[in-house]
């Protein structure tokens, strides 16, 4: 996410909202650093509760657990997070469905290398 996708949009005005919780056995808080999410628009999130993975199973994904290595994308004047623009995952298995929607919601933000 970090070098493929953020890094094409450097002066994107973009929220990026990571939200981090425990799913498999040695899944801890305190093991997770965040490195590889390290750019300025980011911000990251721990939900001990799986709260925000469980709204998004009812919600969107409709899984029987909490929703989680998933991905929503919002444009700019969204009102409903149960209306994303475009969803799925995994996110690395999905990164160039990811990278096209988000070319579609911000058609004019300079590519990184673009003249």
């Amino acid at each position: 996410m970090q070098n493929e996708i953020l890094s094409n949009y450097p002066t994107a005005d973009l929220d990026v909202y990571v939200v981090w919780f425990n799913m498999y056995p040695g899944d801890a808080r305190w093991r997770w650093d965040g490195d590889g999410m390290t750019d300025s628009r980011v911000t990251h999130y721990w939900d001990e509760q799986k709260s925000v993975g469980t709204w998004f199973s009812a919600n969107l994904t409709e899984r029987g657990s909490p929703t989680w290595d998933f991905y929503a994308l919002y444009s700019p004047d969204a009102r409903d997070l149960a209306a994303p623009n475009n969803m799925g995952g995994t996110i690395i298995g999905r990164r160039a469905e990811l990278q096209s929607a988000l070319a579609a919601v911000l058609p004019a933000a300079p590519q990184a290398g673009a003249t």
